[in-house]
């Protein structure tokens, strides 16, 4: 049995989110552009559980992990930089994922 995902895929990005810098280095900045994709989100919160669940064994559910904060316990700053990225520039036209 699958889990319906109540997700508008036609909601558009805020302005701070449109410009999200995968270049940044402070673990700060990213652990903020995951918290608001994660709360704003729902896609961005499967995606986040299907990773965790492939890489730690583990899975992510609204009793356990209702908001970010519990997550970015779990995630190293890399980890939280590769999700930001996977979700935000995949699919803006001439930029590549790294």
């Amino acid at each position: 049995m699958g889990l319906l995902i109540n997700a508008d895929f036609k909601k558009k990005l805020d302005i701070k989110l449109y410009r999200f810098d995968p270049n940044k280095k402070d673990p700060e900045y990213h652990a903020e552009i995951f918290s608001e994709m994660f709360i704003q989100f729902p896609q961005f919160k499967a995606h986040v559980a299907a990773y965790i669940e492939r890489n730690y064994c583990f899975v992510v559910n609204d009793e356990d992990h209702a908001n970010p904060s519990t997550l970015l316990t779990t995630l190293q700053p890399e980890e939280v930089r590769r999700l930001n990225e996977w979700i935000l520039i995949r699919n803006q036209p001439g930029r590549l994922a790294r």
